[in-house]
């Protein structure tokens, strides 16, 4: 026997269940929040290797100025005092 549409059963395009699109919403934001999480933890680690290499080449952070000192400013420095 044929299951007759209605015009009230008719829902073009709409899920049957509101609860399948609201765990979708919420599993989509998980992903979301982990991509998020990998790219921070990523540019973090890219950011402590950039100041490692920077260190060893011989260039300092200077926190009084917020800046990097390269090397030949400070050999320049020390023989102006």
């Amino acid at each position: 026997m044929a299951h007759l549409i209605t015009s009230s059963d008719y829902r073009f395009g709409r899920n049957r269940d509101k609860r399948v699109s609201v765990r979708a919403r919420g599993a989509w934001g998980r992903v979301n929040g982990f991509i998020e999480n990998m790219l921070e933890v990523i540019a973090d680690s890219k950011m402590r290797r950039i100041e490692r290499e920077l260190e060893l080449l011989g260039y300092r952070y200077d926190r009084s100025s917020n800046d990097w000192v390269s090397p030949n400013s400070v050999r320049a420095s020390a023989r102006k005092d």
